[in-house]
């Protein structure tokens, strides 16, 4: 460590060499015993700073300021908490409702309405290319190899 390099770590790690970083602790030991005016210096200006921040103490905050704060908060009351409640829900978000759980009954009821159908028989056997002869049932039976 040459005599810049201590300068630069004590302005940011501050006088007090055992709350650097374990790696330059020894090497700055060495160059403060070499008393060298420029090192001493910035050693003792180091010290000064370190004594100024060390002695200022911050006031704690008073009751009265507190107690100001919490006065001149707004009250609310129950009966305001409900009425706001329900002033928020207009027409708006209830047709954005009415109209999402609309689509989903829309939706399951031609679900339905096709399955039945499907079912019934009422669609035409020779679907996807399924005879009528081996009948709706075929398109779901996988018959497969014989493993016997």
């Amino acid at each position: 460590m040459n005599i810049d390099q201590f300068i630069k770590l004590i302005d940011a790690y501050g006088a007090a060499i055992e709350h650097w970083p374990e790696v330059h602790q020894k090497q700055a030991y060495e160059i403060i015993k070499l008393n060298l005016t420029e090192v001493n210096k910035a050693f003792e200006q180091a010290r000064l700073l370190d004594g100024v921040l060390s002695s200022h103490a911050i006031a704690p905050a008073e009751r009265t300021l507190f107690d100001s704060i919490i006065a001149s908060a707004p009250k609310a009351d129950a009966s305001s908490i409900k009425q706001s409640f329900w002033q928020q829900w207009d027409i708006k978000n209830w047709l954005g409702i009415s109209g999402f759980i609309g689509t989903g009954l829309a939706g399951a009821i031609a679900g339905a309405f096709f399955v039945s159908i499907w079912t019934s028989g009422m669609l035409s056997e020779s679907i996807n290319g399924v005879s009528e002869a081996s009948g709706t049932m075929a398109q779901f039976v996988d018959v497969g190899q014989e493993w016997s």
